[in-house]
């Protein structure tokens, strides 16, 4: 159901389940509890933070049958200039807590991301969303303390250097799956299980239960659709492993200088796919592997290559893509710095690309 279409799932997607998990009047069976757990976040990083929806050093009760009310809005757009609406953001989640009297306490700003890819080194995008939410509660009666989720991958360089570029003390940065520490969506959720099976919780009925820990799993996978883990599967079923594996192997074993035709690189990897599992390789699966490893081709978007940094994929290119697309030499980064990367951001669903030397 996450999946589009073309069986790929996007940020919207995933946007869209979590601002499910964390609304306490959904019907997802956890109420306020994953809310709560990702809130009590910023208690760590200062306990006088949140102090209204706090007690006893924790996150209260937010479910439906507390005294505050909850307002989850998916994709939130707010606007760069107070008089202007040429600019905006498009904030993921925007969380309201609002009071009996519907006086809004506390405004939380989710952004997320589900690929480092989507991360653009230098982008305002945090320092943006975040006034343009200022923006919108100066021409409200509102006024409420605003605090910013950056939700991301795991923890990587890229998403580090964006957290940390927004001056801003009320924020946190999370992860989607990070086996180090508790800081995830899925760890809080393995929390919310645990608690439920020693009976600190009310019991979580077993669609509820089955619908999260499959979202778990695609947490688990960085978010691979169940398309793209089928076919995994039926390549290793096949022949022995996946076929992009074969392809990085054999890539190792041609001249980084020399021009090689297409034709050439299908037939070699064919052979040599033949050589170490014995089956022989079908055609259609040789011919979009090798497609999407050329890095300067738009079509490898359509083959789900949302990484435009993932080296295991970023294995050729055209020396001259405007006159021969039949011709691809070995792909370095450092030395074909101003070759074109196109790959599907996740975020947009839209095919695009950054020179190597962004990358």
């Amino acid at each position: 159901i996450l999946s589009s279409y073309d069986g790929s799932i996007n940020e919207p997607n995933v946007s869209a389940f979590l601002a499910y998990l964390l609304d306490p009047y959904s019907d997802h069976g956890i109420a306020g509890l994953l809310l709560q757990k990702i809130l009590g976040e910023f208690l760590i990083k200062d306990k006088t933070f949140l102090s209204g929806i706090t007690y006893n050093n924790r996150i209260t009760d937010l479910s439906s049958f507390s005294r505050f009310n909850i307002n989850i809005i998916p994709e939130f757009s707010v606007y760069l200039y107070q008089d202007s609406m040429k600019r905006k953001r498009d904030i993921d989640i925007l969380i309201e807590i609002s009071d009996e009297k519907n006086n809004i306490l506390y405004s939380i700003c989710v952004e997320n991301k589900i690929t480092d890819s989507s991360i653009i080194k230098n982008d305002s995008q945090l320092e943006d969303e975040l006034q343009g939410l200022k923006n919108y509660y100066l021409v409200s009666d509102q006024a409420p303390e605003i605090y910013l989720v950056y939700l991301t991958p795991y923890p990587s360089e890229k998403s580090r250097e964006s957290f940390n570029k927004l001056s801003y003390e009320r924020k946190i940065h999370i992860f989607w799956d990070n086996e180090d520490n508790n800081e995830s969506i899925f760890s809080k959720l393995n929390d919310i299980f645990n608690e439920e099976q020693r009976g600190f919780i009310d019991p979580i009925n077993d669609q509820s239960m089955y619908l999260i820990k499959s979202f778990q799993s695609f947490i688990k996978t960085g978010f691979k659709s169940y398309i793209e883990e089928k076919n995994e599967r039926k390549e290793k079923n096949s022949y022995g492993k996946p076929v992009l594996d074969y392809l990085n192997e054999y890539s190792d074993t041609l001249d980084s200088e020399k021009e090689y035709s297409i034709e050439e690189i299908r037939e070699g990897l064919a052979g040599y796919v033949k050589k170490r599992s014995g089956a022989d390789l079908h055609k259609a699966t040789r011919n979009a592997h090798v497609l999407l490893s050329i890095v300067n081709d738009r079509n490898r978007g359509h083959y789900n290559v949302k990484d435009p940094s993932d080296n295991k994929k970023n294995l050729f290119y055209y020396p001259d893509p405007e006159k021969n697309k039949k011709i691809i030499k070995r792909f370095n980064q450092k030395i074909n710095s101003d070759v074109s990367v196109y790959f599907k951001n996740s975020e947009s669903n839209e095919i695009e690309y950054k020179s190597a030397s962004e990358l």
